[in-house]
């Protein structure tokens, strides 16, 4: 009877201990990064939301702090991933799975929909695709710039032989067939995909990851990648530097990945040295501080040393910057290149570049979310030669309030900052003919026109006016230094309901 107490005792201790463990040794660290996920653990919840109310979502986010910092977790993980691979033949890692070969495959259920074919475009959807795209190229075909969409295949596009036999497709037409016939029978972009490219190569050398990297190409096939997008350049701009193979040193390589540093893969892959010295210079540009860019902030830019090749924007996403920055720096005089989660600012981006070509290059699996980005941009995309001999206003309904953050002084004078390459010029602008927020502005900066952000909330304006419907009048533009400086003045264009002018006492002169 005795024993019999003692083992119950000792059974206790036992479990208090086990839940006491995860207590005494949980993170108090905040920032801390999980050695076996590879990510930032949840910080310790605020008590208070940002504007000061008591935090309702407090005991919500306290559990996910917990979860993310109990004691041991690292080594729960590890311990769990292993078992799981070892037992089961799986993984723990959500966004992972195994297919043939122990090929892995970057998974998301919109992704395995995708490779079954369930998940398949509406026309409505197709139509809507086009037509945006088709705006970015007729507003680049007016300034005679070239403008290329190039669409890159996951994994499982070129590699579908090592998914999940258990992954069944429906039918044999895809999202990505059905999308590239739309956009080649019903548009006239220069549309391309070099999936026929990859598909060929494979017989040769590996073109993708088979573990490493669950979502990418390899170098190798990145670099097939870069010569059929440089070859759709060249015949637009004959004076392009395009590399060859010949300017690389190819040699294979083992490397190794461990999913939640417990379960290795290893995979044997290439490397490609350049033989050259590099021409291209990594630089600052100030217009990436400029932009705001609220959606993702990964930017590159390059300088070549030869200043007589053209000069490039790419909107891109990890396809480009995770593989072939360095050799599209070499090709161009200047790139500058910025995550496609910007095609929203387009624009805005092709004014202050200036540059001789545009290429927007995206992954099928982010499509829809890019497509999403550029429906809801407020950029007008218009053709600026309207615009000229315009009638002027005088007695303008609308303020500069700064330049570059300073306060304006006086509505006609303004100081330019040497060391900014872009000016950022802050105001307020109403359509004087009805007194209402206008229907969009443009700045006019000699013979080149600027668009901005219109709609700036500006509480000010609407209590000076004692109308709430003024509130989003607010601007902000940001124009090249440089071209401020030439043309002297600059102008703002108000487009009206019943027709645009000029605010011609908006010019402001330049002062060195």
């Amino acid at each position: 009877m005795k024993s019999s107490r003692n083992l119950n005792i000792l059974m206790v201790l036992m479990f208090i201990a086990v839940i006491s463990v995860p207590l005494i040794f949980v993170n108090k660290t905040s920032g801390k990064v999980s050695t076996a996920e590879n990510r930032v653990l949840a910080s310790f919840p605020a008590f208070k939301s940002p504007t000061g109310d008591i935090n309702l979502h407090f005991i919500k986010d306290f559990e996910t702090w917990f979860n993310d910092n109990m004691g041991l977790r690292d080594r729960l993980v590890m311990t769990n991933t292993k078992l799981q691979y070892v037992v089961f033949g799986e993984l723990t890692k959500k966004d992972t799975i195994i297919g043939e070969n122990n090929w892995l495959y970057y998974v998301t259920p919109d992704i395995i929909k995708d490779f079954q074919h369930l998940n398949l475009p509406s026309n409505a959807d197709l139509k809507a695709w086009g037509d945006s795209l088709e705006k970015i190229n007729g507003y680049l075909i007016n300034k005679k710039i070239p403008f290329l969409t190039m669409f890159n295949l996951d994994k499982k596009t070129i590699y579908p032989e090592n998914y999940p036999k258990t992954i069944k497709k429906v039918g044999n037409v895809s999202r990505t067939n059905m999308l590239k016939q739309y956009i080649e029978g019903n548009t006239s972009l220069d549309f391309f995909t070099p999936e026929k490219a990859l598909i060929a190569a494979k017989s040769k050398a590996t073109v993708y990851s088979p573990r490493y990297d669950n979502a990418h190409w390899n170098k190798y096939g990145a670099f097939i990648g870069y010569l059929e997008l440089m070859d759709r350049v060249k015949k637009y701009l004959p004076t392009v530097n395009v590399l060859s193979w010949n300017d690389f040193t190819i040699e294979k390589y083992y490397r190794e990945t461990k999913v939640y540093n417990s379960v290795p893969f290893s995979e044997e892959d290439y490397d490609l040295k350049y033989n050259k010295v590099p021409t291209a210079i990594q630089t600052n540009n100030d217009i990436f501080d400029e932009l705001n860019l609220g959606n993702s902030i990964v930017t590159y830019s390059y300088k070549n040393l030869n200043k007589n090749l053209p000069k490039a924007l790419i909107l891109g996403d990890s396809y480009f910057y995770g593989f072939l920055i360095p050799e599209l720096a070499e090709s161009f005089s200047e790139l500058t290149f910025i995550h496609a989660d910007n095609l929203d600012k387009i624009q805005n981006l092709v004014e202050l570049v200036n540059p001789d070509v545009v290429i927007f290059e995206n992954v099928e699996r982010m499509w829809d979310h890019s497509m999403y980005i550029l429906q809801n941009s407020k950029e007008s995309l218009v053709d600026y030669s309207e615009y000229k001999n315009l009638p002027k206003v005088e007695n303008p309904t609308g303020w500069i309030d700064y330049i570059n953050n300073q306060p304006i002084k006086e509505q006609g004078k303004a100081n330019l900052s040497e060391d900014s390459k872009i000016t950022n010029i802050v105001g307020w602008a109403l359509d004087k003919t009805n007194e209402t927020v206008a229907g969009g502005i443009y700045l006019k900066v000699g013979e080149k026109y600027y668009s901005g952000n219109y709609g700036i909330a500006r509480e000010s304006v609407s209590s000076a006016y004692n109308n709430i419907n003024l509130t989003n009048s607010g601007y902000s533009f940001n124009v090249p230094t440089e071209e401020l400086k030439k043309a002297g003045e600059f102008s703002l264009i108000v487009i009206s309901n019943d027709k645009t002018y000029q605010y011609s006492p908006m010019n402001v002169s330049i002062e060195n």
